[in-house]
């Protein structure tokens, strides 16, 4: 099977030294990347720059900073790819600076040199598409899509809620991810790292507690 990951977290630049960011790893899609080779899958890995990336040298790996390069490489890979699953793990930024005011004076973002201290700072943000809802718009509908999403501290009701958003975000249901991994910061420690996968009929397709669990369930899913 011909696969396409992406893990880890964009950077949204504010100036050359700062950035808008999040605090993904990209370790559980690395561990998916890595272990979807072993298997003798064909893995293309979109991962970002910071991240743990994977370690299989069969793995063709690339690497982006921002959404809007994340954007153009999921498009890419996913019109000419012929990918028959893509498991989208990527924190990708809701919001990325739009234009930055210092001192009643406004900037485009990612423009200005350094920011100098003791200034006020205004950051204007727009808001970043879904980049989940245009997978298969690129890929094809019959490309199984894997979504995911990650919550903080919520209750099995938030959590769920959360999930049917990501199904529900696109009107057109033909283009909805076929499945959504369902994790919480709160239950992720050291080795255990708790899961639920919903279908797109939103009930629960598979759960355990390890990413060896979650990648032989995705596998499973996807056949």
């Amino acid at each position: 099977m011909k696969i396409l990951v992406t893990g880890g977290g964009s950077e949204e630049p504010i100036d050359n030294v700062r950035a808008v960011c999040n605090f993904s790893t990209g370790r559980t899609a690395s561990f998916l990347a890595d272990y979807f080779a072993s298997q003798g899958h064909n893995v293309t890995a979109i991962m970002s720059q910071k991240a743990v990336h994977p370690q299989n040298k069969n793995i063709c790996l690339i690497t982006y900073r921002t959404f809007a390069e994340l954007q153009q490489a999921l498009q890419s890979q996913c019109e000419s790819g012929n990918f028959q699953a893509i498991v989208h793990a990527a924190a990708v930024s809701d919001y990325s600076p739009q234009t930055i005011q210092i001192d009643g004076q406004t900037f485009q973002a990612g423009a200005f040199s350094k920011i100098p201290p003791g200034r006020e700072l205004i950051i204007k943000m727009r808001k970043n598409p879904k980049l989940v809802d245009s997978l298969k718009t690129w890929a094809g509908q019959n490309t199984k899509v894997i979504a995911f999403k990650l919550t903080s501290d919520a209750t099995m009701d938030k959590r769920i809620a959360a999930v049917n958003k990501i199904f529900d975000s696109n009107k057109d249901q033909t283009l909805a991810p076929d499945f959504v991994v369902s994790n919480d910061l709160s239950e992720i420690t050291g080795e255990l790292h708790p899961f639920r996968i919903f279908a797109k009929d939103k009930t629960a397709a598979y759960d355990g507690k390890t990413n060896e669990e979650l990648a032989k369930s995705i596998l499973q899913a996807m056949e």
